[in-house]
């Protein structure tokens, strides 16, 4: 299945949809690197307020009037926007306080939301009594939405058939969890390399458990991008 294109947009500031103890990154300008923090709370409109943590030569990136830039993940989207050191306390606690933004932008997740990934599966097609067939093979990315299959060919063993259209049951495990999910998908592309059969997969009538499963899944693949 062909990945879609992040689709990112532009807002204003006053949109900013944050809450208390959200994980930031914050890059501040010509320092090559950027840090982990969490959001503490905002005066919409005037500025933001984070923790400083413990880096050692930190302080040097964070003066008055230092241009920064912040990304934060928040409900399957990823904002950011630049801002600008305002403060940098020092005691009685480590905060920083940053201009509050004028635009911001984000990237929706839920709607580029597929993974890479390299998960066993178990493939199962056919109607009928003893005309229902499984094969293994590997899932090479995930959404909601569906995922790609490659099947893999004994020298010995048929290769199986699948139409376009046709129904099938994939079983799989999501890393971290020691769950099986199975799910029913329609083939919706299907092409052959050598003894290999790489499948797209569209799944049909995903109920809501498996649906929050899989997209926490992606999610927490996803926030990789803000690592």
């Amino acid at each position: 299945m062909a990945r879609k294109r992040p689709e990112i947009e532009s807002k204003q500031g006053n949109d900013l949809n944050i809450s208390i103890g959200t994980r930031m990154l914050v890059e501040p300008a010509g320092m090559g690197d950027r840090f982990k923090t969490d959001f503490v709370g905002m005066v919409r409109g005037q500025y933001l307020i984070v923790r400083v943590p413990r880096i050692p030569g930190l302080n040097d990136y964070l003066y008055v009037e230092k241009v920064v830039t912040v990304r934060y993940l928040h409900e399957g989207q990823v904002f950011g926007f630049g801002s600008e050191v305002l403060w940098n306390l020092t005691a009685p606690f480590r905060l920083l306080f940053l201009r509050y933004p004028k635009t911001i932008e984000t990237l929706n997740l839920r709607k580029a939301q597929r993974v890479d990934c390299f998960l066993p599966v178990q493939v199962g097609s056919g109607e009928g009594e003893g005309q229902y067939v499984q094969s293994g093979g590997m899932m090479l990315n995930l959404s909601a939405g569906g995922c790609q299959l490659v099947l893999d060919s004994a020298e010995d063993a048929e290769m199986p058939s699948f139409a376009v259209d046709s129904r099938l049951d994939v079983s799989f495990t999501m890393v971290g969890s020691d769950r099986s999910i199975k799910l029913t998908g329609k083939v919706k592309n299907v092409s052959l390399h050598r003894s290999r059969m790489y499948l797209g997969v569209m799944f049909h009538e995903l109920d809501d458990e498996h649906r929050m499963a899989i997209n926490t899944y992606v999610e927490s693949v996803n926030d990789y991008l803000l690592d």
